[in-house]
């Protein structure tokens, strides 16, 4: 590169800040789903189905008038998770009989009498607290269809950080610049001024973006040439450069050398409405630039 002097234009804060917060988005959401489908649902099964068993004990102790025998015999033969494709923690089994707080007779026995009228089903209350639970009633269970869909949902979060990481590590190392001569994409492209043939503005106002399409230097035109021949290399200035005053506007000063040294048709806003909502503005006295971030 020769002549005047280089423009370059470097990711800018803004960039790095919305690639930051996708990363750590899609990070949060990675170990949440990944908690729900080892941890966090198996849990939510295991206080489900001790409830169901609390509540069941509550209404086999109503049916008749037991005995301390006859009550730990069939509190023995009661299982707390019935259904052996229930997921569970690790470490708690699909054959755990009732908790020994209900088959224990006079225990229970007492309990029913001072807490039979309450809304949760007696000891359930003191029980939770000894196992850190919360005393209120589990609304739901999951089925192993739910908790594997955490999992997807898990791999799923995890590919796309990779592809926010990957975009925003492959983003960090590129520029765009301008010499005398020609433009440089980020992407590596190098598009040498006299080879211009059409740029497009109109996305350059409202959002920082231009495109240049180029044919090779070889080229002659005619009144056979197509526009499908020529190629497209984009010019983002909210990804690089960006257009803070303080900074000198970096992607303006870029683009508007690009503009000098151009001679071809120019693709510009042609909506009335839009045109006019614009002079609008203007003339209102804000002067502010949607692109100044």
């Amino acid at each position: 590169m020769s002549g005047e002097e280089v423009i370059e234009c470097r990711p800018t804060r803004w960039f790095y800040f919305r690639a930051g917060a996708m990363a750590l988005m899609f990070g949060v959401f990675l170990v949440l789903f990944l908690k729900d489908w080892r941890v966090g649902y198996p849990r939510k099964n295991e206080v489900y189905y001790s409830y169901k068993a609390f509540e069941k004990a509550e209404d086999k102790f109503a049916e008749k008038q037991w005995s301390a025998e006859g009550w730990e015999k069939e509190s023995a033969s009661q299982e707390v998770f019935p259904d052996p494709d229930i997921i569970l923690p690790a470490g708690v089994s699909h054959d755990t009989k009732w908790p020994p707080v209900l088959a224990d007779y006079e225990v229970y026995s007492k309990a029913v009498a001072e807490e039979g009228n309450k809304a949760i089903p007696p000891l359930w209350a003191s029980y939770t607290d000894k196992r850190n639970w919360s005393s209120l009633i589990p609304k739901k269970s999951y089925d192993p269809g739910k908790v594997q869909e955490q999992l997807y949902f898990g791999i799923g979060s995890g590919v796309l950080l990779l592809v926010a990481i990957f975009f925003l590590v492959r983003t960090s190392r590129r520029s765009m610049k301008v010499d005398s001569d020609a433009y440089y994409a980020p992407g590596g492209e190098v598009v040498p001024f006299d080879t211009i043939r059409r740029i497009d503005i109109r996305k350059w106002r409202s959002k920082g973006i231009a495109y240049l399409f180029s044919s090779p230097e070889s080229f002659v035109p005619s009144r056979d040439s197509s526009r499908l021949s020529l190629k497209k290399v984009k010019v983002d200035g909210m990804v690089y450069g960006q257009f803070r005053e303080e900074d000198g506007v970096p992607a303006e000063a870029l683009f508007q050398r690009i503009l000098r040294n151009f001679q071809g048709e120019l693709l510009e806003l042609e909506d009335e409405e839009e045109g006019a909502s614009e002079e609008n503005v203007d003339n209102s006295g804000t002067g502010e630039d949607p692109r100044e971030v």
